[in-house]
């Protein structure tokens, strides 16, 4: 019998303590919604929660992105600069739409100097607005509302409806379902 020699293989660790465990119920996003100061951060709230797209893809959102008809949103640069479709419900489409009023062009979401938030700026409104509703973070390591946080509630509530992983491996961007 030979001994074989050289490194082990390494074993796979079980990931525990995993921040998708954490997620708001849909009583808290409601709350967090309500306490939204105006619409921007309320418009801006619904689209983290009911899209599921990340805090990059969200500030860099444009009117142009927008299948009105389709009740689409075209993701064109998401991580790893690739293209995705994501469904919109009616009413964060009605949101929007009250958002941008008669503008065509240029970002969905600006800043008071009329440009587009930058991901500071978006951290900055949805801990603000987290903290204004009174509704912490589940995960005891974060103390505010994060962005990721609704990409996570996003994805519990999706599943708890019964939606396929499939699909929603397509909506959230990942490259394979095993990410999901």
């Amino acid at each position: 019998m030979t001994r074989r020699i050289g490194k082990r293989r390494p074993t796979l660790k079980k990931r525990t303590g995993s921040n998708a465990e954490y997620h708001l119920t849909l009583k808290q996003i409601e709350k967090i919604i309500d306490a939204s100061q105006n619409l921007r951060d309320r418009v801006l709230i619904q689209v983290l929660a009911f899209t599921g797209i990340r805090r990059a893809e969200t500030v860099a959102l444009e009117i142009n992105d927008i299948l009105w008809k389709e009740k689409l949103l075209i993701i064109r640069f998401g991580k790893g600069n690739k293209q995705r479709l994501v469904p919109l419900p009616d009413f964060v489409l009605a949101g929007i739409q009250s958002l941008i009023g008669q503008r065509t062009t240029g970002a969905i979401f600006l800043n008071r100097n009329v440009q587009e938030l930058s991901c500071r700026q978006l951290n900055r409104i949805v801990a603000k607005v987290g903290k204004d509703a009174r509704v912490s973070n589940p995960n005891p390591k974060h103390g505010n509302i994060t962005c990721h946080l609704f990409r996570h509630s996003f994805a519990r509530h999706w599943k708890d409806q019964q939606g396929s992983i499939e699909s929603l491996s397509k909506i959230l961007g990942h490259t394979s379902v095993k990410t999901t």
